[in-house]
């Protein structure tokens, strides 16, 4: 024990963490582990410390090549004998490691699934005395699968190669089915399991409706003073390098990250963000996979996740050093829309993915507190945090069952053929083509859904999607289908209850251009939902000079604009407005 505390001393720390002792320990007796803990939990130590420990070599396979020469640059600066075998050794570095490895003078070796993997590395290991094997972001063997990483659902062959070596595997964000997927596929023998609460409770969480992102998320870096440097997320990587482009234009110092770029690309802007101040990087979810800094502040995405544990591992790499961080999730009918169709055209491997992302859409539209049902997904009951958007806002409910019956009774009536924008259309009494071109206004339900807004709609589809009252049965043509489960909407046995969407920032947060004002106070004046809130966002942005312009803009026509008098950017009626 006194050797351990010496150890725990070298790499800077005083006391163990919450079960990092217990799992060195675990690694030590030569026992399997499954150690689950939120990023920021430590579990870096956790394979470190045994290593140095142990005869012989501990072998880290870890997800990205980029953080490889970073960790051993931090060991090495410590006095560890750390190496990484990857492609950008060159065949004499190559040769020199393989003698390190043979004559034990080689502590600590990372490596990524696919070197593993090849033949003539596992010879190589074959030949050396390996002390255990720590499987890094093991989640991936389950989330990802064969669409993704297919290496890590095969590194099992470990077990079969290496009969005898312990494997620990460790995961920032795993349920209780990922566990199951992670114990099978690695062939853990009667392993430990050691799982740490997942509450991070330093982390604010702010889930909002997008209403212009790119202006949402720069009115969030610019008005939060106690931010530093984080991390914004991104589905494509073409939009990351947009983002990215965009925000250094802003003066915003960015840098970007995704897995198409160089590996001295990658290399080089890990060590600008991990060396300075007040950075934000831009990346997809290739970013942050065993990234080690303390200094992130915030998380911001641009785009949903494609599951809980995905949301919940990337947000836990703000406040890693335990002080106050921000995460902001952005999203809307559109986003949702998105991630099922390419779950279901790109990603989907079996039901079990499509209901993870389902299970996630779920939680988004729930009502109260967002960290006691983020942490529910996980087994974990906790009171009301008050460190979210839903605990720091009064929360207003409203019952739309009926708005619900309507909705549901015109996708029956449609066949499920009509798209859920038209149908909102339909029910607004909009008289638009795509609602002229299913005859929407001959229906019974034309103009009958006036009692919500545009948004609200949303918000209610979101909601019927969330919860599985609607199916999505294929995007290419669009169909959908009312579940059975619909019929207790349709028959009044339940009913159906949302929270008024949250906007960040409010509008009173977001400087308004004297134009947008003109319009809002136009619009209140009229007495009537004219707009919805993106038609007014809209209008505010390009501004038409024209009746004509303003009805292509908003799909109302012309004859219905011209007696409310709206008021056209530049008119003498509001005087020219720069």
């Amino acid at each position: 024990m006194k050797m351990i505390k010496q150890l725990l001393e070298k790499f800077g720390h005083q006391d163990f963490l919450p079960l990092q002792e217990e799992a060195i320990k675990t690694i030590i007796d030569g026992q399997d582990l499954l150690l689950v803990s939120p990023t920021g939990g430590g579990k870096s130590l956790v394979y470190q410390l045994p290593a140095l420990r142990l005869e012989g070599v501990a072998v880290v396979v870890c997800p990205l090549l980029a953080l490889m020469s970073q960790q051993v640059e931090k060991l090495k600066s410590i006095g560890v004998r750390a190496e990484f075998l990857n492609s950008t050794l060159n065949p004499g570095e190559q040769d020199d490691l393989a003698y390190s490895l043979r004559a034990q003078s080689i502590d600590l070796l990372f490596l990524s699934p696919e070197k593993l993997l090849q033949p003539s590395v596992i010879g190589l290991l074959e030949h050396a005395k390996v002390s255990f094997f720590a499987i890094d972001e093991a989640h991936c063997i389950s989330q990802w699968g064969q669409s993704f990483r297919p290496e890590y659902g095969s590194l099992g062959l470990i077990r079969k190669n290496f009969s005898n070596v312990p494997i620990v595997a460790m995961s920032g964000s795993a349920d209780t089915k990922t566990q199951s997927e992670i114990l099978r596929s690695l062939s853990l023998q009667s392993p430990k399991i050691l799982q740490q609460s997942y509450n991070r409770e330093n982390i604010e969480l702010t889930i909002s409706q997008k209403r212009l992102a790119n202006k949402q998320l720069l009115n969030f870096i610019n008005h939060e003073p106690h931010l530093g440097s984080g991390i914004v997320y991104c589905r494509s990587r073409r939009k990351v390098e947009e983002l990215s482009l965009w925000l250094n234009e802003q003066g915003i110092t960015s840098l970007y990250f995704h897995a198409n770029i160089s590996d001295k690309d990658k290399e080089k802007n890990l060590r600008l963000f991990s060396k300075n101040d007040n950075i934000v990087m831009v990346a997809t979810s290739a970013f942050g996979m065993g990234v080690d800094f303390d200094k992130v502040r915030f998380v911001v995405h641009m785009d949903l996740p494609n599951s809980v544990e995905n949301y919940y591992q990337e947000i836990g790499r703000a406040g890693r050093d335990g002080r106050s961080a921000r995460a902001l999730l952005l999203y809307g009918l559109q986003d949702m829309q998105k991630l099922l169709q390419f779950e279901m055209e790109v990603n989907f491997t079996s039901e079990s993915d499509w209901q993870r992302t389902l299970a996630f859409c779920k939680i988004l539209e729930q009502r109260g507190c967002r960290r006691k049902s983020l942490l529910a997904h996980f087994g974990e009951e906790i009171l009301d945090c008050g460190n979210c958007d839903r605990c720091k806002n009064k929360e207003i409910e409203h019952n739309v069952t009926i708005a619900a019956q309507k909705f549901l009774s015109l996708l029956h009536k449609t066949k499920g053929g009509v798209p859920f924008g038209v149908l909102i259309q339909i029910l607004l009494g909009k008289k638009t083509k795509a609602v002229d071109s299913c005859f929407g206004q001959a229906m019974s339900l034309f103009g009958q859904g006036t009692e919500l807004n545009e948004t609200s709609w949303k918000k209610l589809v979101r909601y019927l999607i969330a919860n599985e009252y609607i199916m999505i049965q294929q995007f290419s043509p669009f169909q959908l289908a009312l579940h059975e489960k619909a019929k207790a909407i349709l028959k009044s046995n339940i009913q159906v209850v949302i929270n008024e969407d949250y906007f960040h920032p409010n509008h009173e947060v977001l400087p308004m251009p004297e134009y947008k004002k003109k319009l809002i106070q136009w619009h209140t004046n009229t007495g009537e939902e004219v707009f919805s809130p993106k038609q007014l966002d809209l209008v505010a942005e390009h501004k038409p000079k024209s009746l004509a312009a303003m009805s292509r803009l908003t799909g109302l026509a012309k004859h219905v604009l011209e007696p409310l008098s709206p008021p056209i950017y530049g008119s003498s009626s509001i005087g020219a407005i720069s």
